[in-house]
């Protein structure tokens, strides 16, 4: 029975609940409509353009949500207007928060592209569905990205669908003439030249000039064509539309041709660069390709402190700090700087400089950090990669790979590089629980499959049933040198050595030859009394690299015989 002061404290309570929950919500109501002003506010700031208010904007609108994607895109647009570094890392965002949105893919694709990110470019391009890779666009970038790994063939197929597509567009004209004037058919060489040549005399778009400009300088620097090169490269420059980069186009040229302008024009450009932090980024990495990195710290150390400390700038210091091995330099350089967005860099430099000093267990710490900061993003990731694969630290990379391997599966080229590491690491049981790990993902692939049974049968690791995996992809395509090869050897491991010989002789002789598949062949000869023929077999094999089990299985077989 309840009594007089229950009832009003179980109205009371069931009041506050009610007054709790309305006011909860109300609160993020709120934050929603500020949140959504906030992004109006800064659109219209970068129409004006005013990206110091924009970027304030946008701040607090990422405080309030910090997965809105109108934000993340308008900071992506923010920080490409500005040319900043961390571009890729906001582009890399908004894909993640939309993945199906094709003019975020594409977008994503460019400014990797302008980054040198080609594996970052790649996999935003391959996650466009059927209907946005009809689209004109994803053939022009998805040409561009093809030619810049030079897979020529590629680009070449890309740039003809999208000229098909839009057959009147003289942009796409362009990008399949500089693609052809990279190659060697000297017919399409010529209409290539002829094709730039015209749109290079073309008075009514600079842009278009300036690009076919550019490629036909670059293709008669290639040539050795100098006197030509020096023409058509100060003409260049002589656009309006031309940009920094052709600036250091010319210094090639200059430089190639051992002309006395060279010194004068690295003084003017140096000059102009800084005017805007990426140029300064982009003379730093060519003068240290192209003099020396103690000339490029020189020149860097000239620079207002204010523009020393931008983050661009930053970056390239430190990587003139490190080619030069001054490890004190490279500490007091990074940790003096706000990397922002970058933070995950700014640790890395720091263990590359603790190392260098010989503190391991800082460096250590550093990079744990660094790993930590950027575990959220692949582009984050991948950009630690190439640090690690830059700096040579082979435990770091395979680290780094097997991050990106377990947290983002979709992305394919980790798995690929991470499975390349093993192999030569000569890191048969990762290599082999790595393919156990992709089965699972891709039950179907039977290319994963076949190595996973050959890893586990150099391992006789009868765990996995190897033999059966074995048989599995040969009876799927026995037509396969490599899934033949793998079969035999599972049918020689269990001493079935006359069959594992018919299996052999179904192949080509070409196939035969090959080393991956030679030693296993000469294994079985061996095995069935043909030891003439299987030390030939067994030598071919040491001609490509191979796993430790592999190298003792062969070396043992030929001191047999």
């Amino acid at each position: 029975m309840k009594t007089k002061v229950q009832k009003p404290l179980l109205l009371l309570f069931v009041f506050g609940l009610v007054l709790f929950g309305g006011g909860y919500a109300g609160y993020q109501g709120y934050k929603s409509v500020r949140q959504a002003r906030l992004v109006k506010q800064a659109r219209e700031y970068l129409a004006k353009p005013d990206p110091r208010k924009a970027l304030f904007c946008l701040q607090r609108a990422l405080r309030y949500n910090n997965r809105d994607v109108e934000a993340c895109r308008l900071m992506a647009q923010l920080a490409e207007a500005g040319r900043s570094p961390d571009a890729l890392v906001w582009r890399s965002r908004v894909v993640e928060l939309d993945p199906a949105s094709t003019d975020d893919r594409l977008a994503l694709a460019q400014t990797a592209m302008i980054a040198r990110d080609y594996a970052s470019a790649t996999n935003a391009l391959e996650g466009v569905d059927a209907t946005g890779k009809k689209n004109p666009a994803y053939h022009t970038i998805a040409g561009s990205v093809a030619s810049a790994v030079n897979q020529s063939a590629l680009a070449e197929a890309h740039f003809l669908e999208a000229v098909r597509l839009e057959p009147h567009n003289v942009l796409l004209q362009l990008n399949l003439a500089v693609v052809r004037l990279r190659g060697t058919n000297v017919p399409s060489l010529i209409e290539a030249r002829s094709s730039l040549q015209q749109i290079s005399a073309n008075q009514t778009n600079s842009t278009l000039r300036c690009q076919a400009l550019r490629e036909l300088t670059v293709a008669a620097l290639r040539d050795k064509e100098l006197e030509t090169a020096l023409i058509l490269s100060r003409q260049l420059l002589l656009e309006t539309n031309s940009v920094f980069r052709d600036r250091l186009l010319r210094l090639d040229v200059l430089r190639e041709a051992r002309s006395a302008e060279y010194k004068p024009a690295l003084a003017t450009f140096q000059r102009e660069a800084t005017i805007e932090s990426v140029n300064i980024a982009e003379l730093g990495r060519w003068q240290m390709a192209n003099t020396t990195p103690t000339e490029t710290l020189a020149w860097l150390r000239t620079l207002p402190d204010g523009t020393q400390t931008n983050l661009a700038v930053a970056i390239i210091t430190a990587e003139v700090y490190t080619a030069l091995r001054d490890w004190d330099g490279l500490q007091a350089a990074v940790e003096k700087q706000d990397w922002s967005e970058l933070e995950f860099l700014q640790h890395a430099f720091t263990a590359c400089a603790l190392r260098g000093q010989e503190f391991n267990g800082a460096a250590q710490s550093e990079w744990e950090l660094a790993l930590k900061a950027a575990d959220s993003k692949p582009v984050s990731l991948g950009m630690l990669l190439r640090l690690a694969v830059a700096w040579n630290w082979r435990n770091e990379e395979e680290e780094v790979l097997s991050s990106i391997v377990n947290r983002y599966p979709a992305e394919r080229w980790a798995f690929v590089a991470l499975s390349q590491v093993l192999f030569n690491g000569g890191q048969t049981r990762p290599l082999m629980m790595l393919y156990s790990q992709e089965l699972k993902r891709s039950p179907t692939n039977l290319g994963i499959k076949n190595n996973l049974a050959m890893t586990a049968l150099l391992l006789e690791d009868n765990e996995l049933k190897p033999h059966d995996l074995a048989r599995e992809v040969y009876e799927m395509a026995p037509t396969n040198a490599a899934f033949a090869s793998t079969y035999a050897f599972s049918l020689h491991r269990q001493g079935k050595n006359t069959d594992a010989l018919k299996i052999f002789q179904t192949l080509k002789a070409k196939q035969l030859e090959d080393p991956r598949i030679a030693g296993y062949y000469g294994l079985v000869l061996k095995a069935t009394g043909d030891t003439a023929n299987a030390r030939i077999y067994l030598d071919w094999a040491f001609k490509n690299p191979m796993l430790p089990e592999e190298r003792k299985l062969f070396e043992r077989a030929k001191t047999e015989m």
